[in-house]
């Protein structure tokens, strides 16, 4: 059984953990975490170190693979960046809970994490480390770009793509066919019946305001 981390010790890596144990798949060696305290346990697992011990980490615990258990879009993309620059070999490993529902062709890709109760339907794509929370449903024939997320409750209709880093926040909507931009956020209990574009904040019940979006922009996952 391969040794592996979690970078991150937040809630959102409480939930990775349960789905670790769950499948029984992996040996979880602990977490690294830029902000907590070595050895504050966190789900019955250790703080072990942070990215600057990264290297011997590895060596120490013979670490084949790590989780990346932030829930934020941008910096789960910046963190992997720092990882592939310490440890440029090192495997990210998909976690999927056993309770999801996956059409027969779907394809995991590295670093991906599905949560409970989560339906990814006939030919759509998963992007790498995509997020799919807690019993969110993404429809056929649909994309969804790397580093992209579907927070809880989210439904996804057929033929939707969402770009890179994008967010779809808690029980939104996003009708068949719809395109969404780029680092774009979809605001919580939204329906989107038309395209947004690129470093948007957009919302309303169906969307009726489209801000322009910094990167810096705090949201809820």
């Amino acid at each position: 059984m391969k040794n592996i981390l979690i970078y991150g010790a937040s809630g959102h890596a409480k939930m990775i953990v349960d789905i670790i144990l769950k499948n029984n798949d992996y040996n979880l060696i602990g977490f690294i975490d830029s902000y907590k305290p070595i050895n504050d346990k966190v789900y019955g697992h250790k703080v072990i170190g942070n990215l600057d011990s990264l290297s011997v980490l590895i060596k120490k615990f013979n670490i084949s693979g790590i989780v990346i258990g932030i829930g934020d879009n941008e910096l789960r993309h910046s963190t992997y960046k720092s990882i592939k620059k310490i440890a440029p070999h090192i495997e990210f490993v998909p976690i999927v809970h056993p309770s999801a529902i996956l059409a027969e062709d779907i394809l995991v890709p590295e670093g991906a994490v599905l949560m409970a109760g989560t339906i990814v339907n006939a030919n759509a794509k998963l992007g790498k480390f995509c997020l799919l929370n807690t019993k969110a449903s993404l429809g056929h024939d649909s994309i969804m770009s790397d580093f992209s997320s579907l927070s809880s409750g989210v439904t996804i209709a057929g033929n939707v793509k969402i770009g890179l880093c994008s967010s779809i926040c808690l029980s939104a909507s996003v009708s068949q066919g719809v395109t969404i931009g780029d680092h774009t956020i979809i605001g919580g209990a939204s329906l989107v019946l038309k395209p947004v574009g690129d470093y948007k904040l957009a919302f309303g019940v169906p969307i009726s305001t489209i801000k322009d979006r910094v990167l810096d922009l705090v949201y809820s996952a």
